[in-house]
């Protein structure tokens, strides 16, 4: 029986996904590597990146004992300063949390590109074994199989095969040295096998059943399965729904684990896997126990809670083209200091124009309506206090009917056909400001600036000027386009 073994994680949103296995004594098996491990370029990586069809192989010999699970991740490297550290990811964290009683690891191959191999190769071998370590310290009876990287047929995306054969490989070597581990040799049995990786990187769906063959292989070599240390009791997902978490705000903590007789959370009793919401006022420890027959397991995950202040301005839309005498709405939205919208407190800004022309009104604490006077570029700037934030509105002149802005609702206009006054109706009063006329070829014939409360509901206009014909009406207002046709007769 293994000591208590007690890890001790900060926990942020999302660092751990739920990985629900409740069995006993199966084997667990993970396998972490990048894209060539996640199955890039097959057509169906979930059942077919070599992982999966090495499950499929150990199905056929020992039934529903094993089960594997494909931590892999495309473009990332051993290295802590790769480009696409594989230490970065969730993956990792999600292997953590996992805890498999075998781990199967294969990275180098984006290692070798220039960017990460020619100023970083000598971290290789001591992140190498730091990972090995990061993993024991999680599950310290976990059997380790190393594997040297398939051959690189040609230099593509900066992979160079080269680096493979006299920089990764000398490099895993060396951790072999230090570590007990099995090794698979991917490379030099693959050699002559470029048919087998169609972009000359990546396998196929015939060579990753290949390579999961050569794990199988060694794995019946060594009888690993029979060597794993099954049973042990894991917390398998203890996570925060919501982290950092404003002050007054709820959450919910939820939690797996597997081979557990019985579960603590902060010292009370809890079932096995569940969840609990929580509110608490200030940052708050949060200690998960596991424990069972074989071993012990414990979390700590650390809520945070934060009294929430402005840190920035949002206006929206940022940018927008709109057509001249258009009626923009402007938002502005208030983010604390993680980012987070703020949504229950606002704050008395300024709206105004700094460049171009227009003019604004209706403007409040959250909002503000501008109307476009000619064609140009503007800028609106909101702001309050030392924060402030710009949109920019470029503004193009209306000269067809392929210019005209959507239209969200019709006019009514009577009498039609008119030969003086026409009326133009909305279902209910409307803030008008602006009022266009259009000939059928989309020409502006007429525009007119309108008392914002004027008309009511109806507007009256004189159309005794305008020629005989059929002509199109746009009256523009904080709600939108709204839209009519309308003829001309003269007797």
């Amino acid at each position: 029986m293994r000591n208590l073994l007690s890890i001790i994680l900060i926990f942020t949103f999302g660092l751990l996904r739920q990985i629900g296995y409740s069995q006993d004594y199966h084997v667990r098996i993970g396998t972490i590597g990048n894209s060539i491990t996640e199955g890039s370029g097959l057509p169906n990586p979930t059942t077919q990146a070599y992982p999966i069809q090495l499950g499929s192989l150990l199905e056929e010999i020992f039934g529903d004992t094993c089960i594997v699970e494909n931590f892999g991740l495309t473009t990332t490297t051993m290295l802590k300063n790769g480009d696409v550290s594989y230490w970065d990811t969730q993956q990792l964290k999600d292997y953590l949390a996992y805890a498999p009683e075998i781990c199967f690891l294969m990275l180098g191959t984006n290692d070798t590109k220039p960017q990460n191999w020619d100023d970083y190769g000598d971290e290789f071998v001591g992140d190498y074994l730091a990972m090995i370590d990061t993993i024991k310290q999680r599950n310290p009876s976990t059997i380790f199989i190393l594997a040297y990287p398939p051959p690189a047929f040609e230099v593509k995306w900066g992979i160079r095969d080269s680096i493979i054969l006299y920089g990764v490989i000398p490099a895993i070597d060396s951790v072999l040295n230090v570590v007990d581990a099995e090794l698979v040799d991917f490379y030099h049995p693959l050699l002559d096998s470029a048919h087998l990786f169609p972009d000359n990187i990546h396998p196929g769906v015939e060579g990753a059943g290949i390579m999961a063959q050569i794990i199988l292989d060694k794995m019946i070599e060594t009888d690993i399965i029979h060597r794993a240390d099954t049973g042990l009791t894991f917390i398998t997902g203890f996570e925060t729904a919501k982290s950092p978490l404003r002050v007054n705000d709820s959450t919910t903590l939820s939690w797996t684990t597997i081979n557990v007789d019985s579960i603590f959370l902060n010292g009370i009793p809890v079932d096995a896997s569940g969840s609990l919401k929580i509110s608490p006022t200030v940052t708050t420890t949060y200690t998960l126990i596991a424990k069972g027959e074989k071993s012990s397991d414990t979390i700590i995950l650390v809520q945070e809670v934060y009294t929430p202040e402005l840190a920035r301005l949002r206006i929206y839309p940022a940018k927008i083209t709109r057509a001249e005498d258009d009626t923009i709405f402007f938002q502005v939205f208030y983010h604390d200091q993680y980012n987070i919208l703020i949504g229950e407190t606002y704050y008395p800004v300024n709206w105004e124009i700094i460049d171009g022309s227009g003019y604004l009104y209706g403007d409040t604490d959250t909002s503000v309506y501008f109307v476009a006077e000619q064609p140009d570029t503007i800028e609106l700037k909101v702001s309050y206090g030392e924060f402030s934030d710009i949109g920019t509105i470029y503004l193009k002149a209306v000269t067809t009917a392929l210019d005209l802005q959507p239209v969200y609702q019709k006019l009514v206009t009577y009498p039609n056909p008119c030969s003086d006054i026409l009326h133009v109706k909305c279902n209910k009063r409307k803030d008008f400001h602006i009022l266009r006329i259009y000939n059928l070829k989309g020409s502006l014939i007429a525009r007119k600036k309108l008392n914002r409360y004027e008309s009511g509901s109806v507007y009256s206009l004189n159309i005794s000027d305008l020629a005989e014909g059929e002509y199109i009406i746009h009256v523009e207002s904080s709600q939108g386009i709204y839209s009519g046709r309308f003829s001309v007769v003269r007797n």
